[in-house]
């Protein structure tokens, strides 16, 4: 028979059982996750099992998506793994199981990345910057040289040039000695020839049209024999001399080829600026500008004030300063100047076949090392698991057939390894004898064609 509850005692009841009611529900949302959790873990597990553990990998990707053996690398120690191999049981296992066992404790997998790395990002093409001196170099996509040399001429015609020096005046002499200078140089050169001083007269009253007034009669072209002599002719000594006028016109004639190169002024003048310009500001002006064009001076028969101011402004322009005095000077001069850009031409050739060499000598030498590193590393692997396998065998843990499957499967990994790597190797140094070799031989070729050019 049950005692009735009444009043605050049936109250306190219910309380009681809804606690345990919410317990009971707790702990069987827990306990029903937990089994969820464990159901997702047996799942996982059963999907590993069907990955087949014996698979064996085919690719140089797969073995380098390996976890590497537990004794793999430096690690490495042969009797702990001869102590583990005794511990297991091989008796029931066939060569594929034996291998994979093998591999668990030796493989190097992962381990290998560094040098695959390597080859997959290694650039086997000449990153070498020719150096710019003697100027106008550039090398196009297929690897040829190409050279632009733009020579421009600025030639004073003012009075003073009329006056003779050995039965020639000082024009007749400068037009020869031009002449034959820029005969001599590169057939693909560009040259240009400007006069200044050849309007009005040197009277005062002529003063400003005379300095205003620079003329181009041989426009930038390669060299015509008939048609620079004519030029040469069209014109008679007689002004002032606008030397600052024309370099700073010139600058605008380089700027209107826009062709990047050997930029090189030769000013020929018998005195100083007389237009109220300034020569040393307008050859600083054209040398630092983009075209980097150097200005070369040559006085001819100048006074001391002369000189100096014709110096100064030679060495703003980046250039050199000469005096001539008779015809055997001109033609000294500019024998001096083709032995010059002849030397130039050594010396880039030198330079940039040894700078080419040197990269190309560096990088083939970085890629046998990584390749006899890669070998060193995958013999070890392959010398060690065979290694273990004829210890199994030995001991008789696995009978003769299933130790030669054994080996053979660790010689195929080694060669799925060895294979990657030598095709890369070759691939990569071949591509990079290639181009080495061709560079040197156009840096080469175009050396003893300026040299030849500058040495006639």
């Amino acid at each position: 028979m049950f005692t009735k509850i009444k009043g605050n005692s049936y109250l306190l009841f219910m309380l009681v059982a809804m606690f345990f009611l919410l317990l009971s529900g707790c702990s069987t949302e827990e306990t029903s996750s937990e089994k969820e959790a464990d159901k997702e873990k047996e799942e996982q597990g059963a999907d590993k099992e069907k990955e087949d553990p014996t698979k064996v990998a085919a690719t140089i990707e797969e073995i380098l998506k390996e976890e590497p053996g537990k004794y793999s690398g430096t690690q490495y120690n042969q009797a702990i793994i001869h102590k583990e191999l005794n511990e297991q049981s091989f008796a029931d296992k066939d060569s594929f199981q034996v291998y994979h066992a093998l591999l668990e404790l030796m493989r190097e997998g992962e381990n290998y990345k560094e040098h695959y790395q390597f080859f997959e990002e290694f650039n086997p093409s000449i990153e070498t910057i020719l150096t710019e001196m003697p100027g106008g170099i550039t090398v196009s996509e297929n690897g040829e040289l190409g050279v632009n040399t733009n020579i421009a001429i600025l030639l004073d015609a003012s009075g003073s040039m009329a006056q003779k020096v050995g039965g020639q005046t000082k024009m007749e002499l400068a037009n020869k000695a031009i002449d034959d200078f820029v005969a001599s140089m590169p057939e693909s050169a560009n040259v240009m020839l400007r006069v200044y001083g050849h309007k009005g007269s040197n009277d005062d009253s002529d003063k400003k049209v005379s300095c205003e007034n620079t003329e181009v009669v041989y426009d930038f072209a390669p060299y015509e024999k008939a048609k620079f002599q004519d030029s040469l002719n069209k014109f008679k000594p007689t002004g002032w001399t606008p030397i600052a006028r024309a370099i700073a016109e010139t600058k605008a004639d380089f700027e209107k080829i826009g062709t990047e190169g050997q930029n090189i002024i030769y000013v020929v003048s018998d005195g100083i600026e007389t237009c109220d310009g300034d020569p040393v500001k307008e050859a600083k002006s054209l040398h630092d500008s983009d075209i980097q064009a150097v200005v070369n001076i040559i006085g001819f028969d100048v006074d001391n004030d002369g000189a100096k101011q014709l110096k100064e402004a030679a060495e703003a322009g980046g250039g050199e300063f000469e005096t001539v005095n008779s015809a055997d000077d001109f033609n000294r001069l500019w024998e001096d100047e083709r032995r010059r850009l002849w030397n130039e031409w050594w010396n880039w050739g030198n330079k940039n076949w040894s700078n080419v060499w040197n990269e190309q000598n560096k990088k083939s030498t970085e890629l046998i090392n990584q390749k006899n590193s890669f070998w060193n590393q995958a013999n070890d692997e392959k010398v060690r698991m065979r290694e273990a396998s004829s210890y199994l065998q030995n001991k008789e843990q696995i009978n003769y057939e299933t130790y030669g499957e054994v080996n053979s499967l660790i010689d195929q990994r080694y060669e799925i390894i060895r294979e990657y790597y030598e095709t890369k190797y070759e691939e990569l140094n071949t591509t990079l004898k290639t181009e080495g070799e061709k560079l040197k031989e156009s840096i080469k070729e175009k050396e003893e064609e300026m040299k030849k050019k500058y040495a006639n």
